[in-house]
């Protein structure tokens, strides 16, 4: 793909994909996105003996939302530029600012009042991070204690990425590089680079789980996939795959959790599993968004409904609150109906409900007053 030429989806072909692709709200993601974040919940919550099963490891959830945060946000990035000729950096921090930032200020506030009321320590270096959000690379070099903002360390990557992807494809667009080529070589030196810490022994286990350097290719993969499906040919080849191989799409989902289960292993966890895991998701995706366009079958108007596409919208507000809410609810629960899987699914709806009215009545009008056109 000439990297100074982005192609756009042309609406007037036939396929399921294109005609998803072109749509306002992509059929799956949110799906996605909930199933990613169901996947910390229960390996956060303590309720299942080897933090769940089957694919709910946290560390694959994450893996989920990096992709696919790296995916929309590229996708949106081109369709810009194909619009407009160039990308509008202070509008894209701008949105971003109105989507994520706002509730994850509250979230603090919210958190250290909690404390104080309580008279409980304050991890104040932590807080100090979070608000910077530098709390990854904190806790990469000072360990990362269980705590309220112990899991925003992902949000300070995904914060991290967004500033500096739209400067760096600005770069490679005006240059007119070949985007594919330019990510992929990125991709290849995050993972020769990584490998290389852990084998010799250069990074610790928390730094390589935390950093952005790191962790970049996670997203980096799925603004390859971004690049790769402005194109007619390969949206048409992930049509022709789906249709002849209709079961290749639970194979990916099924090679997360069993590389997972290698991930004890931290010379295979960081040289291999965080190839395989994220170009797994990466490959599903757009196979997810095809399903979910073909809502005819039983499955897809799982995908398509309304209980999953609210899941998905709130999946921010979940991730961020359940650090705070969900040990302290599900305990509770569990000891009032003695079952910790009926306190945990008890504990889940709630916060998900939570979730839902910050998402409806805090988050969305305050992104449409800081930013009408969201």
């Amino acid at each position: 793909m000439d990297g100074s030429k982005p192609v756009t989806v042309d609406i007037a072909q036939t396929g399921s994909l294109t005609r998803a692709l072109a749509t306002n709200r992509i059929p799956g993601l949110d799906f996605l996105r909930a199933l990613a974040v169901f996947s910390v919940l229960v390996d956060h919550s303590g309720a299942f003996i080897g933090g769940g099963p089957g694919l709910f490891y946290g560390a694959t959830g994450v893996q989920m939302f990096f992709v696919l945060s790296g995916f929309l946000i590229t996708w949106m990035l081109l369709d810009e530029t194909q619009r407009k000729g160039r990308i509008n950096l202070r509008a894209f921090y701008l949105r971003r600012f109105a989507r994520l930032m706002p509730v994850f200020y509250a979230y603090v506030l919210v958190g250290t009042g909690m404390l104080l009321l309580a008279h409980k320590v304050i991890p104040w270096g932590a807080l100090a991070a979070s608000l910077v959000y530098g709390l990854n690379y904190y806790q990469a070099l000072n360990g990362a204690p269980a705590h309220f903002l112990s899991h925003c360390w992902s949000l300070a990557v995904e914060e991290q990425f967004y500033f500096i992807w739209p400067l760096t494809l600005a770069f490679m667009l005006r240059a007119g590089m070949r985007l594919d080529k330019g990510i992929a070589a990125l991709l290849l030196s995050v993972w020769v680079y990584r490998a290389g810490a852990q084998l010799l022994g250069l990074a610790s286990d928390e730094y390589l789980y935390r950093a952005l350097e790191m962790r970049a290719d996670h997203l980096l993969i799925g603004c390859l996939l971004a690049v790769l499906l402005k194109q007619a040919h390969v949206r048409s080849w992930f049509e022709q795959i789906q249709a002849r191989y209709p079961w290749l799409l639970l194979a990916l989902f099924a090679v997360l959790p069993i590389s997972g289960a290698f991930n004890g292993n931290l010379n295979y966890r960081y040289s291999v599993g965080y190839i395989i895991e994220p170009i797994a998701t990466t490959l599903l995706l757009p196979l997810l968004i095809i399903c979910a366009q073909n809502n005819g079958g039983p499955f897809a108007r799982f995908v398509n409904s309304s209980l999953v596409v609210k899941v998905g919208q709130a999946s921010y507000g979940i991730y961020l609150f359940h650090q705070l809410l969900l040990y302290s609810m599900l305990t509770r629960l569990a000891a009032w109906t003695h079952s910790p899987l009926v306190g945990f699914l008890i504990a889940v709806t709630i916060l998900s409900i939570l979730a839902h009215l910050s998402y409806t009545y805090f988050e969305m009008p305050i992104r449409r007053r800081l930013h009408p056109r969201t």
